[in-house]
């Protein structure tokens, strides 16, 4: 099938962590098999770029800012969507990957704009969508009401934006049941397990983090996770203080940075352990750090997948998370290993703790499993179906 003259746009928001990973990656794939591809990134971030999208024909990237959820979020999205339209007008791509539910409701926006390209498009749901908005939820005060009714008016902007797709991917199989109990059942979707990817460069470990994980006597803890609510890193932090009673010889290394990473430093500090957990900030190669730790640790109130469990798995090593909605358990029955506790519970989470510290470490091998199911291929290949059910659908 010739594809030179299929143009695809991937329209992803910000530029850190799993999501623009997994587009680049497809991104990647899409060229090499001969669709023309371009790239529209929303982003507030000032700061470096860590996705640089290389084989995109051409990237746009278009400045965003402010709180999207909360009164005069609307405004500012119907602002969004008349930006993102006029831009969608000058590439005239065949279809549009829109990557999350969040960025679906925006192009949907875009759609409505009096004059705007009418395009089909697929929607990437890579988070869990209904634990956010749930999360949003805001008290019974005036203020607080009228927030909670934009926020219904927001899920069901949502909903009929995915209704309208040409096809849904989900990132695995309990996002999709969970989306269907909303009565939400698509003509055309596919289940897509986002890709284990290696990491993008051999920067060297933070040197304190090198030091703790290649010294025997020490045993050391990773957690690779924003500094957001969802991620409950004081659930975390009490769980390794209770542990570190038990055993004095543990460690924990924090990666990834963000809005609450202060808080936590000084709740660390609040439990006497900020001798023993390192504030090791965003970087570009997790696996490195995954590869000698013990195991990596994920206490999430609600995750689209969790990717970073299947990346520690990749890596040799297990893993203890939270049985939250929607991923860390459906990834621990596919690969066959993890310890699972109940979403903040720290005592579970701190006997879990102990008791990988007083077992032997266990070294994971799941090479067969991560290549058929976790492979940027597979991931494509599911994609590229939905893409020429639209195309033809399109014809």
């Amino acid at each position: 099938m010739v594809k030179s003259n299929q143009h695809i746009c991937h329209l992803v928001l910000s530029n850190i962590g799993g999501v623009p990973r997994t587009a680049n990656s497809l991104i990647d794939t899409q060229s090499q098999a001969g669709y023309k591809v371009s790239t529209i990134v929303l982003t507030d971030l000032d700061s470096q770029w860590i996705v640089d999208f290389k084989a995109a024909e051409k990237i746009i990237i278009m400045k965003v800012a402010g709180s999207l959820f909360y009164i005069g979020g609307a405004i500012h999205q119907i602002w969004i969507a008349i930006k993102l339209s006029q831009v969608i007008a000058e590439l005239k791509p065949d279809i549009i990957v829109c990557h999350t539910a969040f960025i679906t409701k925006l192009f949907y926006l875009s759609q409505l704009i009096p004059g705007s390209v009418k395009t089909p498009y697929i929607s990437y749901l890579h988070t869990d969508f209904i634990s956010e908005l749930q999360a949003e939820s805001k008290n019974k005060s005036l203020i607080g009401i009228l927030q909670n009714l934009s926020i219904r008016v927001d899920n069901w902007i949502s909903l009929s934006s995915l209704q309208q797709a040409s096809g849904l991917v989900f990132v695995c199989k309990s996002l999709y049941e969970r989306f269907l109990h909303l009565g939400l059942n698509p003509r055309h979707m596919a289940i897509c397990y986002n890709p284990a990817m290696p990491d993008s460069n051999n920067q060297p470990l933070n040197s304190t983090a090198e030091s703790w994980l290649k010294n025997h006597k020490l045993i050391t803890f990773v957690s690779a996770a924003r500094f957001h609510h969802q991620k409950d890193h004081p659930t975390l932090l009490k769980a390794f203080a209770q542990a570190s009673q038990h055993h004095s010889n543990i460690r924990l290394i924090l990666l990834g940075d963000g809005s609450l990473e202060t808080e936590m430093q000084e709740l660390a500090n609040y439990l006497n352990i900020s001798d023993i957990v390192l504030f090791a900030g965003t970087v570009t190669n997790p696996r490195a750090y995954f590869l000698l730790c013990r195991a990596v640790i994920l206490a999430s109130h609600y995750e689209g997948f969790g990717m970073v469990l299947v990346e520690a798995v990749a890596s040799g090593v297990t893993f203890i998370a939270s049985d939250c909605p929607v991923g860390p358990r459906e990834i621990s029955e596919v690969l066959k290993c993890g310890t699972l506790v109940p979403p903040n519970d720290v005592d579970a989470l701190a006997k879990a703790i102990i008791n990988h510290v007083e077992t032997p470490k266990e070294i994971i091998d799941r090479s067969e499993q991560i290549e058929r199911l976790f492979s940027e291929s597979s991931c494509a290949n599911n994609l590229e179906m939905l893409i020429q059910k639209a195309f033809q659908k399109k014809i």
